[in-house]
């Protein structure tokens, strides 16, 4: 032991200077450390039509998105599944780069691109440490703008595109969101996000660049950026050569409510019941949300739990079987779409569904307590604060404009919004008319006019 402590002994005391230097080291540093100056967010709009958005946070990684406001909706019934093609289709070979020279240079710099295609836009997103931005806006603007289309490599993709329809097919709750667009819509929203089969063999090469041809133009085009200087990313702009006439005119999407029923033998059954919500712009789109959040926008926040929202406490104890009801909010430039999402066995849909509506037509009776409307403020501040945590939400927030990102702004617009507001907007739906949805084994779902009698 003595032996030990003696050899031990000359480490400890050397280890004390050390120690010390390290405190002074740590202390000298922290004198020297300062702040870096917090950039506001800065938006320009080029004469072309193309708006640059960007917030500089000092990031060592540069985000660049480019955000093209088209989508599925903008198909026309030859062009079903056009945005879906060309989202699988984005890593071909463009003007100036093979399909092998975008995977490579993208890897060469570590970077990565991702594409996302919803009803009204189209998001290229560049991810790439700052010194390497310059080099993957080279391949982005390639991708964005200047896409070759070759009929022979659109061919050779296409089991890609199968196999993604293939992985579609199995998850009911992708599938449920494009039937109850069909159902509600008769136009332009009701379009799918995943292509048709039937309409594969209309996918060709000119098919596609005609669609871009009409929707992929200068004026459509927001390039975001964050962790970048916004005269940087104005020069990046001019990279992105995009028509610069007009667009395709928009065709307005028309509320008509149907039902549509996909008869298979699946025991587990997705109903969704919808009605025409507001649009985006619309002084009720907060109200709109808030409705959503007090009926229960999430399944449930506490693992294995039955949940505590308003909708999991009236209709789930309805079924002896396990079940699951989240209510759903979709605002788009027109026009909206509110409804709920029903997931239960074919023998218990029916008595899930009857009493969904009946819970419908008992809050437009009687309205949401003060309690509810707290909660649902409470469940939506989050939502939103969240959403802007993450860099992907706050550029999907900076392409709809500067005051989607501001989120003390945003938490004192929902704490405006007064119960009275609320109520009245779930009034509107119940009286108006409903579209339903329905996949898997529908011998004990009532029809469309029975659950509303």
């Amino acid at each position: 032991m003595a032996n030990v402590t003696i050899r031990n002994t000359p480490l400890l005391l050397n280890a004390i200077p050390r120690r010390f230097a390290s405190a002074a080291t740590a202390s000298q540093a922290k004198e020297n450390k300062h702040s870096l100056p917090k950039e506001p967010i800065r938006v320009t709009k080029l004469e072309n039509g193309v708006v640059v958005a960007s917030l500089e946070n000092h990031s060592p990684v540069s985000r660049i998105a480019a955000v093209v406001n088209t989508g599925s909706r903008d198909e026309t019934q030859e062009q079903l599944g056009a945005s879906h093609a060309l989202r699988i289709f984005s890593n071909l070979a463009t003007r100036n780069f093979s399909n092998f020279g975008v995977s490579r240079n993208l890897d060469q710099i570590g970077a990565e691109l991702s594409v996302t295609s919803s009803r009204e836009s189209t998001t290229y997103l560049l991810e790439s440490i700052r010194n390497n931005a310059a080099r993957g806006v080279d391949i982005l603007s390639e991708i964005v703008s200047r896409p070759e289309l070759r009929f022979w490599e659109i061919d050779d993709a296409r089991p890609r595109l199968e196999f993604d329809l293939d992985s579609y097919d199995q998850q009911n709750e992708l599938r449920i969101v494009d039937l109850i667009h069909r159902a509600a819509f008769k136009n332009a929203l009701s379009n799918p996000l995943y292509a048709p089969r039937y309409n594969l063999g209309n996918l060709s090469s000119e098919l596609l660049e005609d669609f871009r041809r009409t929707n992929f133009t200068a004026n459509r085009l927001t390039l975001v950026g964050l962790g970048i200087n916004h005269d940087d990313l104005i020069r990046y702009a001019d990279q992105f050569r995009l028509p610069t006439g007009q667009s395709a005119s928009r065709q307005q999407a028309k509320y008509y409510g149907s039902e549509l029923r996909d008869e298979n033998l699946n025991d587990l059954v997705h109903v969704a019941l919808a009605a025409e919500g507001v649009s985006q712009s619309s002084k009720d789109a907060l109200a709109s949300s808030l409705a959503s959040h007090a009926f229960g926008s999430v399944f449930n926040r506490v693992k294995y739990s039955n949940g505590a929202t308003r909708l999991s406490k009236t209709i789930l104890p309805l079924s002896n079987e396990p079940a699951a009801v989240t209510s759903f909010n979709a605002n788009y430039t027109e026009t909206g779409l509110f409804g709920f999402h029903l997931v239960g066995n074919k023998k218990e849909i029916g008595k899930l569904a009857q009493g969904l509506t009946k819970e419908i037509a008992q809050v437009a009776k009687n309205g949401f307590t003060n309690e509810e409307i707290t909660r649902a403020k409470n469940s939506l501040k989050l939502s939103l604060a969240d959403s802007l945590e993450t860099s992907r939400g706050f550029i999907n927030a900076l392409a709809r404009g500067p005051n989607h990102t501001d989120v003390n702004d945003l938490l004192k617009s929902v704490d405006a919004v007064e119960a009275n507001d609320v109520n009245a907007f779930v009034k509107r739906v119940a009286s108006s008319k409903y579209s339903l949805a329905a996949t898997g084994n529908l011998t004990e779902l009532p029809r469309l006019e029975e659950l509303r009698a």
